[in-house]
């Protein structure tokens, strides 16, 4: 229990002040590299993120829903990484003019278009399997989520390169992060980069905690 809460104080000193990285023992060797699909296929086809789906695992979209929520009612909205749509079944209730999920993994889209069917079939939300930054989307979103996702997209840089254009004019990017080092290191890369609307911490019941964000990327250099 101490070390719980050890790691918590570092944690939050770490969201903070990005340079304390070291003081959780990371020393940056995971790649930046994409997951691949056939990673995603298997996890979703052997039920890893069923439990996602849980009305008790799912405090942190619902706080990520609500932010979206309150500053854009009746929001378009685009989920890069939706996975079986836990996200969408938290913002739902919001009233969201449009949703649009994508995800790589086949298995996971069938899960959510059966969930959603009435959704779906009202016009209401969207899924689709493919690779979202290869579908040739459209702008004008006022959120584009990256529900537990954005750390899996490749470099921070191209991620906001590609994505950032598909936001309406005071559109934002919504995001939940588990606290663990590699996030927090990619947190430390993303936060010069916003301007940040939102931040809180939502405490998981089995221990850990996420991130949740809402955050328009600043202009890059002319």
């Amino acid at each position: 229990m101490a070390y719980l809460r050890l790691r918590r104080i570092l944690e939050l000193a770490v969201l903070d002040r990005p340079g304390l990285q070291w003081l959780l023992g990371d020393r940056g060797g995971r790649s930046e590299r994409r997951a691949p699909a056939e990673h995603w296929e298997t996890l979703h086809r052997t039920g890893t993120y069923d439990a996602l789906m849980d009305e008790g695992r799912r405090d942190h979209l619902r706080l990520l829903a609500a932010m979206i929520a309150e500053r854009r009612p009746g929001a378009r909205v685009l989920e890069i990484g939706c996975g079986q749509g836990a996200f969408y079944a938290a913002l739902r209730s919001h009233g969201p003019a449009a949703y649009r999920g994508v995800d790589i993994a086949p298995a996971a889209i069938a899960r959510a278009q059966e969930t959603f069917a009435a959704d779906i079939e009202r016009g209401l939300a969207h899924f689709e399997a493919g690779d979202g930054a290869e579908l040739g989307l459209e702008g004008g979103f006022d959120a584009i989520v990256f529900a537990d996702s954005i750390e899996y997209l490749g470099p921070i840089d191209e991620v906001l390169a590609r994505f950032g254009p598909l936001l309406a004019p005071d559109g934002v990017f919504g995001v939940t992060q588990w606290l663990a080092p590699h996030p927090l290191r990619l947190w430390g890369a993303l936060k010069p980069k916003l301007h940040l609307r939102d931040e809180a911490l939502v405490s998981a019941p089995w221990g850990g905690a996420w991130q949740v964000w809402t955050g328009r990327p600043r202009p890059g250099p002319s």
